[in-house]
């Protein structure tokens, strides 16, 4: 197996309805590796959030191919497509998505109910990925007494638990205030760094961006730059995570 663990070759989507279609990417290629962060940034409308819903097989492709961890991707049905999320990737976004009433441990524990694990492997499991986001003294507290940045690091719990294979973060510091962004950061970089999580970043704002090691800049459905980050920003911990 290569250290690619997703290449796109000539992809492109376009959105039909009823006879009016709509192109919206226009022919990308590239290869994320292994163990990268790599930010996708561009303004509203560059075609980065229906590409983050490609590669994290929330939609389809219209042409080109895809590869994840060597595997032609590109022709699976919902279904399968629907297997690969479950099991491959985690998702982190910007609007948390986490059950209301429902405690810590319990949200986290919800990517696993589908899994062959005793309720004992469950809740050994989630406890882990929530110590990972030092969260371990919220275990029991329910989503809705969390702060902003406490329920962020609760979804970045709930992506790490089924030990995915890449972690998509959409626009994940986009409702924190400034001290929470920066500490949300902090985790996905040491989840990257420390742990050797491949993460990819969905971002317009460029300050987030520089944490990845690698910018690709979109515009129009297109790649305007892949380039690496030159003075690359370490996110320090704001005061410790309490």
């Amino acid at each position: 197996m290569s250290n690619a663990i997703i290449k796109i070759e000539n992809l492109k989507k376009q959105y039909e309805n009823e006879e009016v279609v709509t192109p919206v990417l226009f022919g990308l290629d590239f290869v994320i590796k292994k163990g990268e962060f790599v930010a996708i940034m561009g303004p509203s409308g560059s075609g980065k959030s229906t590409l983050m819903h490609i590669l994290g097989f929330l939609d389809k492709l219209s042409t080109g191919k895809y590869l994840f961890e060597d595997v032609d991707v590109s022709g699976l049905d919902d279904e399968q497509l629907a297997e690969m999320r479950g099991h491959k990737i985690g998702f982190v976004f910007q609007s948390f998505n986490l059950l209301p009433r429902t405690s810590v441990l319990e949200n986290v524990m919800l990517p696993l109910v589908y899994t062959k694990l005793s309720q004992a492997e469950r809740v050994e499991k989630a406890k882990k990925a929530i110590e990972a986001v030092g969260l371990t003294h919220r275990i029991n507290n329910l989503s809705n007494q969390l702060s902003g940045g406490e329920k962020q690091r609760v979804a970045i719990a709930r992506a790490l638990v089924n030990d995915p294979s890449v972690i998509f973060a959409d626009e994940p510091t986009g409702n924190l205030d400034s001290k929470s962004g920066l500490q949300i950061m902090k985790i996905l970089q040491e989840l990257n760094l420390k742990q050797g999580h491949t993460i990819i970043l969905v971002t317009h704002e460029k300050y987030t961006a520089e944490h990845a090691e690698r910018i690709i800049k979109m515009r129009d459905g297109l790649i305007e730059s892949d380039e690496a980050v030159k003075n690359r920003l370490i996110a320090e911990r704001v005061g410790e995570l309490k």
